[in-house]
């Protein structure tokens, strides 16, 4: 509204002017534009103040939520001052744009009406040079230094404009950029495999999926019987995680099918698909709220449901020994539980939501021993007849499993049960050869 108030009266002005005397007229007419020019030249080093300020304001806060979520290792390894000042060398940096940006954009702002001020004085000079060597009277040329003035406040405010909108643009480039990103999918709930079911199978066609350039699964074809267990193995790196994301729809494969009780994703639904598919990770997502409220993710669920789940994860004993048991307070990403708790806080959590197909990343990495052989124990009648799928290193883990596949560089390489993998001496046997149960 302003921009067009600013170019009615500049409009309005300069027809006035044109009739009263055309030559002055356009003189400053013409002037405006490279007025105009001049300013949009500045403008656009404006934009790169504004766009260097907004990135070391990025920088800055990734950094401060990096330093904060690892404070306590970092002063564990007694490098707590050393980030804390890159931190303090980034909040300088920001307030170091920050104060450039706002007296370099005033100073431009400053020296474009300058600019324009030396057109309204050359213009005066050369309307008085007029009223010397032609008609024009004394008072038609104060009318016309009183339509200059009347034009200046329009243009000093569309010159503002200018700048804003520079800076404003500098700004939606982030905004944009978040924009620009793809939603996943939203594929319709057609059909409900797991409907009157219990359990179903699981199967991968042909999957490839690759990160920008960087191909990581190469064509994988995997499937699980329903009720069976199933393990997958193989050195860091593999792409194993990235196969559990694939199936849970987080990454969508650039070819393949991923099938559960024989039907497409595309036709059960993501809703419905992580409904009936539990994720255990090695680092589950806590929040900071009580144990209870990490264990049901809001959904209504009784007491003695909670203190099934838990026992089965082996961690009733120790709920029972918190101050306000299920409604303990466990800290930002649970940091008052040991590692070993937290993972078995995300195991009591997939029980408690009853899938029919589970997912296991990792999820006894941290337990000893004794705590990991009196999990799986418990687990084992909760597992049974639920189609199970373990990403794991542990050959403890891996031997839970009634077949197991053995990635490499994106494909797999093996499929069998651990003695006759162990017998073919390849990347399984250099893994786990060695190793006893």
């Amino acid at each position: 509204s302003r921009f067009l108030v600013a170019s009615l009266t500049v409009t309005g002005t300069a027809i006035v002017l044109m009739w009263v005397h055309w030559q002055l007229g356009l003189l400053i007419l013409l002037f405006n534009p490279l007025v105009i020019f001049a300013t949009m030249l500045i403008g656009k080093r404006v934009k790169e103040l504004k766009r260097q300020e907004n990135s070391a304001y990025e920088d800055f806060q990734g950094d401060l939520t990096e330093t904060l979520d690892a404070i306590h290792q970092l002063r564990a390894a007694n490098r707590e001052q050393h980030y804390l000042r890159q931190l303090i060398s980034r909040a300088r940096t920001v307030r170091d744009h920050a104060i450039q940006f706002e007296w370099r954009s005033d100073a431009a702002t400053r020296a474009s009406f300058a600019l324009f001020q030396f057109g309204v004085d050359t213009f005066r000079a050369a309307a008085m040079v007029t009223v010397l060597f032609s008609d024009l009277s004394i008072g038609m040329m104060f009318a016309i230094f009183g339509y200059l003035w009347f034009m200046l406040t329009p243009v000093q405010e569309m010159l503002n404009m200018q700048y804003a909108w520079f800076a404003a643009n500098a700004a939606l480039a982030r905004i944009n950029r978040l924009l620009e990103l793809e939603e996943e999918p939203r594929y319709p709930a057609l059909e409900n495999p797991f409907r009157d079911r219990h359990t179903v199978g699981l199967t991968l066609k042909d999957i490839h999926f690759s990160y920008g350039e960087e191909s990581v699964l190469k064509g994988i074809d995997l499937h699980l019987e329903p009720g069976e267990k199933v393990a997958v193995v193989g050195a860091s790196g593999g792409g194993k995680s990235t196969l559990v994301q694939v199936i849970l729809g987080m990454y969508t494969p650039q070819q393949g099918q991923v099938l559960l009780g024989g039907v497409p994703v595309q036709r059960i639904g993501l809703p419905c698909l992580r409904e009936n598919v539990a994720t255990v990770l090695q680092h589950p997502a806590l929040f900071n709220d009580t144990v209870r409220q990490n264990l049901t993710l809001g959904r209504d669920k009784t007491d003695a449901e909670l203190w099934q789940a838990l026992a089965i994860a082996q961690l009733d004993g120790t709920v029972a020994d918190m101050p306000q048991q299920l409604d303990t307070m466990i800290g930002r990403q649970g940091v008052r539980l040991s590692g070993g708790q937290r993972q078995r806080l995300a195991i009591a959590r997939m029980v408690l939501s009853d899938p029919s197909v589970v997912i296991l990343d990792e999820a006894t990495s941290a337990l000893d021993a004794e705590t990991e052989f009196q999990l799986h124990q418990d687990l084992e009648a909760f597992l049974r007849q639920r189609t199970t799928l373990i990403i794991a290193h542990r050959l403890s883990a891996v031997k839970q499993a009634d077949r197991v596949y053995v990635f490499e560089d994106g494909f797999i390489t093996e499929e069998g049960h651990h003695d006759e993998l162990i017998a073919r001496q390849g990347l399984y046997a250099q893994l786990y050869g060695d190793r006893q149960a």
